[in-house]
């Protein structure tokens, strides 16, 4: 509560100040703030793209919390990293602020309806502010309507995020600047190779041997965004038998415990492997090389698609037309309830959630039909 009136208090104040066009080829220094959770942060990274390719000569931070930062790596050189340790901290987090403040950047941008953007960004001294600056608690901002709102700029009539896909919110926020759309910047990311040391570490710790693999992610932050575990092996199960693949189940290294079930079903199979991980960038790497990602819907998914993988992604309380990465390759399945979409936090059938009437069989059909599709385009551009 206290949260949401300083940003109230900070937003009638700066709104107060005067507009006028901003001199876009003048700003020299900028402030890109995504302090929310792994797959909004991933989503902001062809956005960051652009801010470059607009202002080439300008410094760029980009404000992140710690454990994302390393993915900056897949963006052009040159960007600043403000990294914040557990932003959720009041202390760390006006740590980074003093940071900020000291840079007095010409532009702060808010890429996302966070309270902690919104402080950030309106706290920040910048003369030009921009972005989603009347913040949420809500953990699903996306069933709700939140303006792109300027500071200091001439904004573009109406620009409002709301009920879309979660894709173009980073995109309103440049469009407020005037800077025309180009997503199929998205697709550059999929010539990104990770360093050869990276590679080594992988192949060193088994977890890739030369062999095609298909990448599982079986998790999610949301009780009620997660597959049920006996289904995810059962599909392990069948790329095993049909496809002929070796899979490799991704986590961060905080769920290993709950990767058990699947660690004993599959004891003793050397084709089935698990890397639970804190390292984004071995993640990544793991990813790349990769025949193709299935997944909850959930960070490494957006991860997945942002690097130009064949995706099966499996939805419940959100539906693909709002969370999925439909800028890429995929396939989305998803089985809507009355209830559909929801807040994902409370559930009214807990005991048969809407994600847990997904079958192994139809992911598999829809995995093996990405699977041909890739191997197909290969054949064709060989």
């Amino acid at each position: 509560m206290l949260v949401r009136v300083l940003v109230s208090f900070l937003r009638w104040r700066a709104l107060r100040a005067q507009k006028s066009q901003i001199f876009i080829a003048g700003v020299r220094s900028l402030v890109v703030i995504e302090l929310t959770r792994l797959g909004d942060f991933v989503n902001v990274l062809p956005a960051i793209r652009r801010f470059r390719q607009k202002f080439p000569g300008a410094t760029i931070h980009v404000v992140v919390d710690s454990p994302y930062a390393p993915l900056l790596n897949l963006c052009e050189p040159g960007i600043e990293i403000i990294r914040v340790t557990q932003s959720a901290s009041p202390f760390r987090f006006l740590m980074a602020l003093r940071v900020v403040r000291r840079l007095a950047p010409d532009l702060a941008c808010s890429m996302s309806p966070a309270n902690r953007n919104a402080v950030m960004a309106l706290s920040s001294g910048a003369r030009f502010i921009v972005g989603y600056l009347n913040g949420t608690d809500s953990m699903t901002p996306f069933l709700e309507t939140s303006p792109v709102e300027s500071i200091g700029v001439r904004e573009g009539p109406g620009i409002v995020f709301g009920r879309e896909n979660i894709e173009g919110r980073a995109w309103k926020v440049l469009q407020s600047l005037g800077i025309r759309e180009q997503r199929e910047t998205a697709n550059t990311f999929g010539a990104w190779m990770p360093e050869e040391e990276v590679v080594d570490r992988i192949h060193e710790r088994g977890v890739v041997n030369g062999a095609p693999y298909i990448v599982v992610h079986p998790f999610s932050r949301w009780e009620y965004r997660s597959w049920p575990i006996a289904s995810f092996g059962r599909l392990a199960e069948m790329i095993l038998e049909n496809l002929g693949h070796e899979v490799v189940f991704v986590c961060h290294a905080s769920e290993r415990a709950m990767l058990a079930p699947l660690m004993n079903r599959f004891r003793g199979v050397p084709r089935v492997r698990f890397f639970p991980s804190t390292d984004l960038i071995e993640t990544a790497a793991v990813l790349r090389g990769a025949v193709a990602f299935v997944g909850n819907d959930s960070g490494p998914l957006h991860l997945a698609a942002l690097l130009g993988l064949p995706i099966v992604g499996l939805f419940g309380p959100a539906s693909p037309a709002l969370a999925a990465p439909v800028s890429t390759q995929g396939a989305f399945v998803y089985r809507p309830v009355a209830c559909s979409p929801c807040d994902q936090i409370r559930c009214i059938r807990p005991d048969d959630p809407c994600i847990a009437l997904i079958t192994p069989d139809e992911v598999f059909a829809s995995l093996q039909k990405e699977v041909s599709s890739r191997y197909l385009r290969g054949a064709a551009n060989a």
